[in-house]
């Protein structure tokens, strides 16, 4: 079968979400025009998670979170989001996620590299080194398998020649080696001393270096003819049959060293899955394919939106296409139930290749969160590259590449990728293709769903941001603009960076979210409507942009507190969360590096998260209101009220509105709502 093009997916996907909004009675828009509402988690790692877990939370308590047909998540937000798919998976309610019991676990276990405490916790620590070491060791045999197949085919040239023809004309190992050990010392100390008083010399030491180069690979040149100059010294003795069976064996070894199962993802990605899906324990390592399935009449098998995991497809050696000249390319590569790929491979059913098939749920969440690997997507680097190959900083996976559909074998000669990730030739003409962490080409989450056509996009940029540059936000609109045709226009009162960016003087964010109405300027009309012919590859330019959609920007950012919370043990928590801020400047954007979090610091993300979510709603005080007594907050509502404000209803709570539409709600004889102490 070919590779199924993006048309294919939507079609397939969209056909289980119907049955989803059907069998939970969910109705968004009318039989002419389907409003998909769609929820991203950015990346951050723990502190994205964090935020991402209270912002859900406040969404679940109002009844927004299921009835979304989506929850898209990059990187950190997909932590949370594997812990909302699986608990939601074993007792068949969202609520279950959001339970105190799960909830002070996490809090207690912030630190999920290195857990526990005193002797456990340094014991963790021990563990994490040797693990790492560990692996390290296995990821050097990829290499070590090519220099053996090398040893013994030469013992079998020299054999069969009659003669090792470098034997007899090499001199003494000994001698060589302390020769080489005079120059190489020699040529470092007068390099030290020439830098050292040459301090503002432009060009002294990058002649040294030159000379260091050639020394460097005559010393290489060297010590190679030595080994094969007396391959008896170094206990060369097999025969040439003996010598064809270390071959073989080594041969058939390479097939068995995959990466993905040797490198250091599989402790990653332990450490996640004990922090974040030990709560449903049947469903700790469930099959991505298994995850979602609108068919069954059990509800567990589609109560949580539809898993949307974003990944970076990377492509430093793009098989030479003239498309790619002059720019690190990069693709989404999309992980979920029904589908992966991306649209430079094609798709491919996730039940189709065995790798894909097998594929777990904390595999395809820790390959979101890959942020350290040999490919980087946008942001590779050749010399990254062997760096990071070499110090078995590998992160990411190897996946079949749907354009090749092998499937009369899967048998992959795995020291050669290891080569491709030393040196970059990582492309799409390979077998295998490399996927990583999917901020390093959007880290927002967003652009999936903007492919999807949701009419409602409410997303959460909880990465670290600690001046307000909003670079992941510029990236989106970017490549909104450039590859989908969509213009991301935020409203005039909500400009981000004159509503959440904090002034010098003020520290504080005026508001966390702003509104963008989204509009289409061209279409490919790639994916046809349903009963509507398709008109493949035509593109469609307009004379004006329509409005196709509204885009919800929460951002990471605090408010300034009013009031001061009454200290007493039931507030303590709350308490230090109120002094967080004030012991570290940084909150909420201490750096993605720290993912070790304590009890304090953990309860600070979180209860930010559920403000995030209440100040969207328009709620001062969410402890007003007891989890599902707000029936008016619905999706229709959400639509409606950010689409035309001026002929939808208002939501009846007081309150449920921005700052700046207090005209709109006085103009109309409501009061301004009262305003309670939050942080």
């Amino acid at each position: 079968m070919p590779a199924l093009s993006f048309r294919d997916v939507i079609l397939q996907e969209k056909e289980q979400l119907r049955l989803r909004r059907e069998k939970l009675k969910i109705a968004h828009g009318t039989p002419a025009q389907e409003n998909w509402f769609g929820i991203a988690l950015s990346g951050g790692g723990i502190r994205s998670a964090t935020i991402n877990m209270g912002f859900l939370k406040t969404l679940h308590r109002f009844g927004i979170l299921q009835k979304a047909d989506y929850l898209s998540s990059v990187s950190g937000g997909g932590y949370t989001h594997a812990y909302v798919q699986t608990t939601a998976k074993k007792s068949g309610d969202l609520a279950h996620a959001f339970s105190e019991e799960h909830t002070d676990a996490m809090r207690q276990h912030g630190e999920y590299l290195t857990p526990g405490k005193g002797f456990w916790k340094t014991g963790n620590t021990f563990l994490l080194a040797v693990a790492y070491f560990v692996s390290w060791c296995m990821s050097m045999i990829s290499p070590l398998i090519i220099v053996g197949i090398g040893y013994y085919a030469y013992g079998i040239a020299a054999q069969l020649l009659g003669s090792n023809p470098f034997s007899g004309t090499a001199m003494p190992a000994s001698e060589v080696a302390r020769l080489a050990t005079y120059a190489v010392v020699a040529i470092f100390g007068v390099h030290f001393l020439t830098n050292i008083y040459l301090n503002f010399s432009l060009s002294v030491s990058k002649v040294f270096n030159k000379l260091e180069t050639v020394l460097a690979a005559l010393v290489l040149l060297v010590y190679v003819w030595l080994i094969i100059a007396d391959m008896g010294s170094l206990g060369y003795t097999d025969g040439i049959p003996a010598a064809l069976l270390k071959i073989a064996t080594l041969f058939v070894l390479g097939f068995y060293i995959n990466p993905n199962a040797i490198s250091f993802h599989r402790y990653y990605r332990k450490q996640l899955a004990d922090m974040y899906l030990r709560f449903a324990p049947g469903y700790k390592n469930i099959p991505l394919k298994d995850l979602f399935d609108a068919q069954s009449n059990d509800p567990k098998q589609f109560v949580a939106p539809y898993p949307l995991i974003n990944t970076c497809l990377n492509l430093q050696n793009p098989a030479g296409d003239d498309k790619f000249m002059g720019a690190k390319a990069s693709d989404y590569f999309l992980l979920s139930p029904l589908f992966c790929g991306s649209k430079l491979t094609g798709y491919v059913p996730t039940t189709f290749y065995d790798d894909y098939r097998n594929m777990t749920l904390p595999a395809a969440v820790t390959i979101s969160a890959a942020a350290v690997n040999p490919g980087l997507g946008m942001y590779s680097s050749k010399l990254l590259s062997i760096l990071i190959t070499l110090a078995n900083a590998r992160l990411g996976f190897w996946v079949s590449n749907p354009l090749v559909l092998k499937k009369t074998y899967d048998l992959v000669w795995w020291p050669i990728y290891f080569f491709r990730e030393l040196l970059g030739r990582i492309g799409t003409n390979n077998t295998m293709v490399n996927i990583s962490d999917g901020g390093h080409i959007e880290n927002l989450g967003v652009y999936e769903l903007l492919r999807r056509g949701c009419r409602l996009i409410v997303a959460v940029d909880a990465g670290e941001d600690k001046i307000y540059t909003f670079a992941d936000l510029n990236n989106l609109l970017i490549r909104a603009r450039n590859e989908l045709g969509l213009e991301i226009r935020f409203r005039e009162k909500h400009q981000p960076e004159e509503l959440i960016r904090p002034r010098p003087t003020q520290v504080y964010s005026k508001q966390r979210f702003a509104i963008a109405d989204i509009y289409q300027w061209w279409t490919d009309e790639k994916i046809a409507e349903p009963g509507k012919p398709e008109r493949p590859g035509e593109i469609v330019n307009f004379d004006e942009p329509r409005k196709v959609g509204t885009f919800i920007y929460v951002k990471s950012s605090v408010t300034a507190p009013t009031g001061k919370p009454v200290l007493d043990k039931k507030e303590a928590l709350k308490y230090g969360t109120y002094k967080y801020k004030i012991y570290h400047p940084d909150f909420p954007h201490e750096s993605t590096s720290d993912q070790f979090f304590d009890p304090i610091q953990w309860e600070a993300y979180y209860q930010l998260g559920q403000y995030l979510g209440a100040d969207m709603l328009g709620l001062s005080d969410l402890e007003k209101y007891e989890a599902g007594s707000a029936p008016q907050l619905t999706v229709e509502n959400l639509i409606g009220w950010f689409d035309d404000p001026e002929n939808c209803p208002l939501f009846a709570l007081p309150g449920v509105v921005a700052d700046d539409d207090l005209e709109v709600l006085q103009s109309r004889g409501i009061e301004e709502p009262e305003v309670k102490y939050r942080m």
